[in-house]
């Protein structure tokens, strides 16, 4: 039989059973645009993430308390031992490879103004804050360092919270209420925008000196950042050697596992970033191969039904000289029609549904950009046309080997 007499049986007998061939293909396509999906997020995170890191620059020095272990890299966790203060700022102030060290101390708390009040992100940062991170206050002024001696009470607040608070009004000289502490307003930061999936906007900075004593009533800090006068790593090994001093560690041979703190670099959060995309990536595979087994299987079975149903048909194509190649051709070609077209179903949904989520998720999110992950959709197609194959051959075969004398007569 030649393939387009053979492709033209195979849509005949597809569009017959209209219902149910679009039921079997559903599985291909639920797994295939889920894939396609989820590595287009998880593609789309990682590129935001990266440009974020790019965004703050090269020279960037981060320490945050730690078992010591590499492996607990990432946000300062609760759960750690809280062993970074402001002596460990003023001891690496006092070497001469930072331009600028600041500590952070942040918590969460309601803030509110006269009858208006919002959940914000409270920052316990000193006067160098601004200046590592290039975020310039648009209208009154930041703290400087007499408010952090003094313990005073005031804030600088992000765009958004401001207008939240005051609206139209000029909150310079007004004071908030945090925790039933009145705070006065002494700067409004410009437009900041998203970092990190954080909203920079909605953030209120105030003297870390204050938070500790005031608001969280703690004498540590939750990780202090620097910007590096040499080389980073230099930068780095010198911030190891001079934190091991001030915690007194026993430490000679530079053991991370015997640090209680941990100092990263922007290339390391690259490599921490790069490692997550890639376990991402073998999770999604292994969803993939799941999924596309469960779409495989319900394919194989609706072909062995339909070769039981089409038993009469096979014992009277055998009985006018069609071959066991040609009846094994033409289920064979009906399996790989259903997975293919599941296949190219999946890949459109897929894409559609990726362009939506990163339009959906770049409204809440500035800077995220979609991604259509090519491989995805190359992988997704191939692959769906070998599980055709591989889940067709079986009741391909078995009608090809069904006897035409007994297939003539089955009831």
């Amino acid at each position: 039989m030649r393939f387009p007499d053979l492709f033209s049986t195979a849509s005949e007998s597809l569009r017959r059973n209209k219902s149910r061939s679009l039921l079997t293909i559903l599985g291909v396509v639920i797994g295939i645009a889920s894939v396609i999906l989820m590595l287009s997020i998880g593609q789309s995170a990682e590129g935001y993430i990266l440009n974020q890191v790019a965004d703050l620059g090269s020279d960037l020095i981060f320490v945050e308390p730690s078992s010591g272990s590499s492996a607990e890299s990432g946000p300062p966790s609760p759960y750690v031992e809280q062993t970074l203060t402001l002596d460990d700022v003023k001891a690496m102030e006092k070497t001469d490879y930072f331009l600028a060290v600041s500590p952070v101390l942040a918590t969460s708390t309601t803030v509110s103004y006269a009858e208006e009040s919002k959940f914000a992100q409270i920052y316990g940062v000193d006067e160098k804050y601004p200046i590592i991170f290039s975020q310039e206050v648009a209208t009154g002024r930041f703290f400087d360092q007499s408010d952090i001696d003094s313990y005073a009470r005031v804030a600088v607040l992000g765009k958004s919270i401001a207008e939240s608070l005051f609206g139209d009004q000029d909150p310079l000289g007004r004071e908030i209420k945090i925790k039933k502490m009145s705070f006065r307003v002494v700067g409004v930061f410009g437009e900041l925008g998203s970092q990190f999936f954080q909203n920079l906007d909605e953030r209120v900075s105030i003297p870390v000196t204050t938070a500790q004593r005031d608001i969280v009533g703690v004498d540590y800090v939750s990780y202090i950042v620097a910007r590096a006068s040499v080389d980073t790593e230099i930068a780095k090994e010198e911030a190891q050697y001079t934190l091991r001093e001030t915690h007194k560690l026993d430490n000679p041979n530079g053991d991370k596992n015997k640090d209680d703190f941990l100092v990263s670099t922007q290339s390391d959060a690259v490599a921490i970033v790069g490692t997550v995309g890639n376990v991402l990536s073998i999770l999604l595979a292994s969803i993939a191969a799941i999924s596309l087994l469960v779409g495989g299987i319900g394919i194989m079975n609706i072909m062995l039904v339909s070769v039981t149903e089409r038993t009469k048909e096979i014992g009277l194509r055998k009985a006018v000289g069609a071959t066991y190649k040609e009846i094994l051709n033409q289920f064979l070609t009906e399996a790989i029609m259903l997975t293919s077209l599941g296949g190219l179903l999946g890949i459109f949904f897929g894409i559609t549904t990726s362009l939506g989520s990163a339009w959906l998720i770049g409204y809440f999110v500035d800077g995220w950009d979609p991604n259509i992950p090519l491989n995805g959709v190359i992988l997704g197609f191939l692959v769906s046309t070998v599980v055709g194959i591989l889940f067709g051959i079986y009741p391909a075969r078995h009608a090809a080997r069904l006897d035409p004398i007994e297939a003539l007569r089955y009831e």
